[in-house]
């Protein structure tokens, strides 16, 4: 695998809730370098991150419903919109854990389409955070997910308990069966670790620590 591509498997993020501008420039500079496949940043921190990635090829993300997901669907489509008409390419969204575990189906499902449909040319990432399911309720979410069109399930934001494992890229990769792709998030730090979760099916990479692989 050519170092480019490789960079490319990468969301850099900074999306702590003490980032600072300096915090921004410094990440910005690390996904230029690298040419990452995005840098994710807060929404208040979008205009900046476009400002600094001008003239790269590095996409700008942002988040919507973190790190709990328990708005309301109208909720997240309207941050969707409003990070959206701010320059985000990219949205990394937590879904409705509670809505899974009540088995609310049509309240899941509109919850994300309505940041799927809140405008054209970009891409979801549906957050699972699945420290929080069991086997069973994550391959319903990834069928879920699927169904609501979005263009990958994530493990985790990094936020709560536990990270991505290798058992559970498995499993979604299994579940999704190819309708979306899935994203590994929390807790690889090595690039033999980057080399497994690809074997097992992850497309894309969230990390902090880009530049030390």
């Amino acid at each position: 695998m050519k170092v480019q591509s490789f960079t490319k498997l990468f969301d850099h993020s900074v999306v702590k809730p003490n980032a600072t501008r300096e915090d921004v420039v410094q990440f910005a500079e690390t996904a230029a370098r690298l040419d990452t496949a995005s840098l994710t940043v807060q929404p208040h921190y979008i205009p900046l991150a476009l400002e600094l990635l001008k003239g790269t090829d590095v996409s700008v993300g942002s988040v919507v419903g973190f790190p709990q997901g328990n708005e309301t669907p109208t909720m997240k489509e309207f941050q969707a919109k409003e990070v959206l008409a701010l320059g985000a390419q990219e949205i990394d969204m937590v879904m409705n854990i509670p809505a899974l575990l009540n088995g609310e189906k049509d309240w899941f499902i509109e919850d994300i389409q309505r940041v799927v449909n809140a405008g054209s040319g970009y891409k979801t990432k549906v957050i699972l955070e699945n420290c929080f399911l069991n086997e069973e309720q994550k391959r319903c979410a990834c069928d879920w997910v699927a169904q609501a069109g979005a263009h990958f399930v994530k493990t985790s934001t990094a936020y709560a308990d536990g990270g991505a494992t290798l058992e559970d890229v498995r499993l979604m990769t299994e579940a999704v069966a190819g309708r979306c792709q899935v994203k590994a998030a929390g807790g690889v730090r090595k690039i033999e670790e980057v080399l497994a979760y690809l074997k097992a099916g992850a497309t894309r990479f969230g990390s902090t620590r880009t530049d030390q692989f």
